[in-house]
């Protein structure tokens, strides 16, 4: 039902452009170069807008509407002077006008439409209903994820960077082994991706059901959640994200009654489920926002990473470092926990102080669960930074930023401290 009105909305707003776009031929019917390009950029960037509308549709329509029409309105404002008509404003006005009609008629077609109940996960039947539902939000996900035809990731954890060796090694730091994904595997690694990005893109609006996972999953009891208090943007992504863990049997059981808003759930025990649900699903996360950071910047940067490797430390302990990466000659460690974080802040600042020889910003912990004075707490006691989830992609931006502004940076400068 919502993709057939999504469906009415691109038809009626694509058919007041149509009309727009005709009177404007009619009135001038050999426009200028430069006034075709504008009518171009127009329709491709509505267009945009319309299948963003799939998306909004699962998340709620509060703010919709007249978020669409004011971003009508400012995005045909941008090229006023340039139509230079008063047919052009008149038309767009109508536009707007129009726009804002389907929106109110959409409300009440929705307000009339049956609800429809998602009962238990495990009845074939139900599992539709849900794809249905949540098919729409599935798209939320930003272009840069890497998909079924972008092996970003496997590409960049094939070989160990011969810099990032050299740097270890002058370390006195041995790797003995790296995480390799399997070729034959690769489509199941990419849903993993797009999972644990959604994951970490929404973590505020999971957190209650994460929490609840962690919580019950060594046990492999069952769990419920009431929802009724929750906005619909906390029920819509919460069930989004407990139905893809479910599609992968991460979820051994999964059912949400929209009429008490309550989703009961039990986490699968096998060794994969458990390890992706305990805490790699945020490195996966962290690791794909830094690759897919680093490849809007090819032929800019020289950037290289490994993953998970495992090292032997010139103590001979055994250790694994969750991300080690360079941009250029600047080498960077994340490290990212789900769990009780006190005890390993501490280690990992006297690595990343007295073996690595990094700067406190280059030494990274990502955490799920922190209050901002506590973090700002932890980073001045020890030698690293402390983040949240929410943190991670402008943290990696603000590195690059802050290399662009100082580009002489290099290895050298690095190892000293």
């Amino acid at each position: 039902m919502d993709l057939v009105l999504a469906l009415l909305i691109g038809v009626a707003v694509g058919f007041s452009l149509g009309v727009y776009i005709a009177r404007r031929y009619k009135a001038n019917p050999r426009p200028e170069a430069w006034q075709r390009e504008v009518i171009r950029e127009i329709s491709s960037w509505l267009g945009q807008e319309l299948d963003k509308t799939l998306i909004k549709l699962g998340e709620g329509l509060q703010v919709w509407g007249k978020d669409l029409t004011q971003a009508i309105s400012v995005k045909l404002a941008e090229h006023s002077e340039q139509l230079n008509s008063r047919q052009a404003i008149l038309e767009i006005e109508n536009l707007v006008k129009e726009a804002r009609g389907i929106y109110q008629q959409l409300q009440v077609a929705l307000k009339k439409s049956s609800r429809l109940e998602i009962s238990q996960a495990t009845d074939q039947n139900s599992q539709k209903e849900q794809a249905a539902i949540h098919k729409t939000i599935e798209n939320s996900l930003p272009d840069d994820v890497p998909r079924d035809k972008e092996k970003v990731a496997a590409s960049n954890m094939q070989e160990v960077d011969m810099k990032i060796e050299s740097f270890l090694n002058s370390k006195k730091i041995k790797i003995k082994r790296i995480y390799k994904r399997s070729i034959d595997m690769e489509k199941k690694e990419e849903k993993l991706d797009r999972i644990a990005d959604l994951m970490g893109r929404k973590y505020s609006l999971i957190k209650k059901f994460y929490e609840k996972i962690k919580s019950n999953m060594n046990s492999g009891n069952s769990f419920s959640i009431n929802l009724r208090d929750e906005p619909q943007q906390v029920i819509g992504t919460t069930c989004h994200v407990a139905t893809e863990l479910h599609r992968i049997k991460f979820l051994e059981e999964y059912g949400y009654y929209k009429a008490s808003k309550r989703l009961e759930a039990r986490a699968s025990r096998s060794s994969e489920a458990q390890n992706f649900l305990s805490g790699k699903w945020l490195e996966r996360y962290v690791m794909n926002r830094l690759i897919c950071l680093a490849k809007r910047q090819t032929g800019k940067i020289d950037f290289a990473c490994v993953a998970n490797a495992e090292v032997t430390l010139p103590d001979r302990d055994d250790f694994e470092m969750d991300l080690l990466f360079r941009f250029n000659d600047q080498f960077y460690w994340v490290e990212s926990t789900t769990g009780k974080y006190q005890d390993k802040v501490q280690k990992y600042s006297e690595i990343a102080s007295n073996l690595l020889g990094l700067q406190s910003n280059q030494a990274i912990i990502v955490l799920t669960d922190v209050p901002q004075d506590e973090k700002t707490s932890l980073s001045s006691l020890y030698h690293l930074s402390v983040i949240s989830v929410d943190e991670v992609e402008a943290t990696f931006e603000r590195i690059l930023e802050d290399l662009k502004k100082s580009p002489s940076r290099s290895l050298k400068g690095t190892q000293e401290h």
